[in-house]
C-alpha cells in the first residue's frame, strides 16, 4: 500500500520458451514448453496496480509440489543474471514463501490480533579478566519496535545465562516449548482485554561459532564452515562467486540431513557431514517455524569489528621501529572527539580493544596514517612484497595503497551500518564490498 493507501502488487516475470535467452533453447526445454513449462526470471520485483491484473494464472513451481496437474503451467528452472550474463539454475535452488511451510491457526471471529517479531541473541562473553571462562547469555527483543527503542537497554530482554561448560540446548527447551504454543497462537488478556497473540523467531543474532551451532553447520574452520552459503574456504575472497548458486537453502539442508541420519556407521555420518558442511544433528530450533540460513543471518557488528581488528595487527605488522614511533606519537596527538572512551595502545594493547574501539579507530586511522607514514616508516622486506602485489611502478606509491586501504574499510563500515537503506544505497554497499575485497589481500 503506498502513501495515497492504494494497494501496489509486486510481481515477478515468467517466460515462455521463445521469450529465453538463445543459449537456453534446445529440443529439450522446447519439448517441456510444449507440456507447459514456463520459467521464472529472477529479477528485481516489478510494481503494479490492481487494475493492471487481466486474469488470474496458475503457476506452481516443481519443488513445492508433489504433484503438479497437466493442465497447469509449471517452473522447473529459473532464468537469472550474474556478472551481467543470464544463468540458469534448479527451481529447488530458492527460498520458499513462508506460507508455503508455515501454517497457523485462525484467531477466534472478532477478537484482536497481535504478532510479535522476536530476535533471539545469543553470545559468550569472558566472566573473567585475565582467565577465560566463557558465560553464555541469551536474550530477547521485539523486532515491532521501532529502531530508536530496540537500541534502548531496557527493551534487551535476559532469558538467562549458560554457564561455562553448560549444554544450550538443555537451557532453551523451556523457551522451545512455550514458543511452539505462541506459534499457533492463544488467547491473553492484555489490559483487561483479550487478544489472540501470535509469536515467532523472526532471527537468530549470534557471532560466527554459536551461529553456526544455532544453523546446524559446522564451525568456521571447517572446509565448508559458512552458515549462509556452501563455498569452500579457499574459495572466500573470489569476487565471481554466483551466490544463487552457492546458497544454502532450508529444504535442500533437510534433504542432507536426513541422508547423515540414515547412514548408519558413525564413520560415514562424519565423512557425509564433513562433505556437506554440517553437523550430525540439527539444531534444536529447527523444532521450530524459521528457515534457518535466512533467518540466522551473519553478525555484521563482530563482522566487521574482526575485520577491522585483523586488519589493524596486519598493518601494524608493517611498521618498522621509526614506524611503530612516529604511529604511537600521531595517535596519541590526535584530536578525538570528548565523548569517546580512552582506546588502548593500537600497537601493544590491540588485543584489549572492545569491538566498539575498532569501530571508531577505523574513522579515523585515514587521517593517522596520512599524518606520519612514508616509506621509511615500513620494513623493506613487507613494503617490497606490497609493491609486488599491487606491481606498482615506484615503491613510494605503497603507502598511498595503505592509506587507500583503510579509505576502504571506512567506507564500507560507515555504509554497513546506516539506520535505512534504499535500492541505490544495496547497490552502493555491493560496490564498496567488492572494491574492499579487491584492496584487502594486496596489503
Amino acid at each position: 500500500m503506498n502513501e495515497d493507501k492504494h494497494y501496489r502488487l509486486r510481481i515477478q516475470k515468467i517466460l515462455y520458451y521463445d521469450e529465453l535467452p538463445g543459449n537456453f533453447k534446445g529440443d529439450l526445454r522446447r519439448n517441456r514448453s510444449y507440456a507447459g513449462e514456463v520459467w521464472l526470471q529472477d529479477e528485481s520485483f516489478q510494481i503494479i496496480t490492481p487494475a493492471q491484473i487481466s486474469k488470474k494464472a496458475t503457476v506452481m513451481i516443481a519443488f513445492q509440489h508433489n504433484h503438479i496437474p497437466e493442465d497447469i503451467l509449471r517452473i522447473t528452472e529459473i532464468v537469472y543474471k550474474h556478472n551481467n550474463h543470464w544463468h540458469i539454475r534448479n527451481a529447488d535452488l530458492s527460498y520458499k514463501h513462508p506460507a508455503d511451510y508455515i501454517i497457523t491457526r485462525p484467531p477466534p471471529p472478532s477478537m484482536k490480533v497481535c504478532k510479535l517479531f522476536l530476535d533471539l541473541y545469543y553470545d559468550d562473553f569472558g566472566t573473567y579478566r585475565n582467565v577465560y571462562h566463557s558465560l553464555g547469555g541469551v536474550y530477547v527483543q521485539f523486532g515491532n519496535m521501532p529502531a530508536r527503542q530496540r537500541k534502548l537497554l531496557k527493551n534487551h530482554f535476559v532469558l538467562g545465562f549458560v554457564p561455562f561448560g553448560g549444554n544450550f540446548n538443555e537451557f532453551i527447551i523451556p523457551f522451545i516449548s512455550e514458543m511452539k504454543e505462541l506459534e499457533q497462537g492463544k488467547v491473553m488478556n492484555i489490559q483487561g482485554q483479550d487478544i489472540w497473540v501470535i509469536a515467532s523467531i523472526g532471527v537468530v543474532t549470534a557471532d560466527l561459532p554459536q551461529g553456526n551451532d544455532l544453523v546446524g553447520v559446522l564451525r568456521q574452520n571447517a572446509n565448508k564452515g559458512c552458515r549462509n552459503c556452501t563455498t569452500s574456504k579457499g574459495s572466500f575472497t573470489n569476487p565471481n562467486q554466483d551466490v544463487a548458486l552457492t546458497s544454502r537453502y532450508h529444504h535442500l539442508t533437510d534433504s542432507e540431513f536426513l541422508l547423515i541420519s540414515a547412514e548408519m556407521v558413525n564413520s560415514r555420518k562424519i565423512s557425509l557431514g564433513r562433505e556437506y558442511g554440517l553437523k550430525l544433528q540439527p539444531s534444536i530450533l529447527d523444532e521450530l517455524k524459521r528457515e534457518r540460513h535466512l533467518q540466522t543471518p551473519q553478525d555484521i557488528y563482530h563482522a566487521t569489528a574482526g575485520k577491522i581488528g585483523r586488519l589493524l595487527k596486519l598493518t601494524c605488522d608493517l611498521f618498522s621501529q621509526e614506524g611503530d614511533d612516529d604511529f604511537i606519537k600521531t595517535w596519541r596527538d590526535f584530536e578525538k572527539p570528548k565523548t569517546w572512551s580512552r582506546i588502548p595502545n593500537p600497537i601493544s594493547h590491540h588485543e584489549s580493544f572492545m569491538m566498539s574501539d575498532y569501530l571508531r579507530l577505523a574513522m579515523i586511522m585515514p587521517f593517522i596514517l596520512n599524518r606520519f607514514l612514508k616509506i621509511s616508516s615500513l620494513k623493506d622486506k613487507e613494503a617490497r612484497d606490497i609493491q609486488q602485489r599491487t606491481e606498482a611502478s615506484r615503491i613510494n606509491l605503497i603507502k598511498n595503497t595503505i592509506i587507500s586501504c583503510w579509505v576502504h574499510v571506512a567506507k564500507t563500515m560507515s555504509m554497513v551500518f546506516k539506520s535505512k537503506f534504499t535500492i541505490n544505497s544495496y547497490k552502493e554497499l555491493q560496490q564498496s564490498l567488492e572494491e574492499e575485497m579487491i584492496i584487502l589481500p594486496k596489503v
